[in-house]
């Protein structure tokens, strides 16, 4: 097995999340990165062409959260996601995206 191979392999692990102090009903949440594929499918959903570019990246956060979290959740869906408190959704994101982007490497583009 090659370098990418194993890379490939490593990013499409669950991490586990701690969202104890979130007061969800659970303590642990997983989440698996989003491949360069996945990422760019995102950007060209044609729901991003009718946004202005500030809407357009808070979908997009919004969005890749769902998805990374949706990966190993088959009972989420973008529905019930969009009804989270939005302070609820603000602190699940930061610790989704702390979490992979410290164990599962970049989020998307800098």
């Amino acid at each position: 097995m090659s370098w990418i191979d194993t890379a490939i392999d490593n990013a499409s692990q669950p991490i586990t999340i701690d969202v104890s102090d979130l007061g969800i009903g659970v303590d642990e949440v997983q989440a698996i990165p989003l491949s360069a594929n996945e990422y760019q499918s995102l950007k060209s959903n044609p729901e991003m062409s009718r946004l202005s570019a500030e809407d357009k990246d808070e979908y997009m956060g919004m969005r890749m959260v769902f998805e990374m979290l949706a990966k190993c959740d088959d009972s989420l869906t973008w529905g019930k996601f969009r009804q989270l408190p939005i302070t609820v959704m603000g602190q699940l994101s930061s610790k989704v995206t702390d979490a992979l982007g410290r164990d599962g490497g970049a989020l998307g583009e800098s």
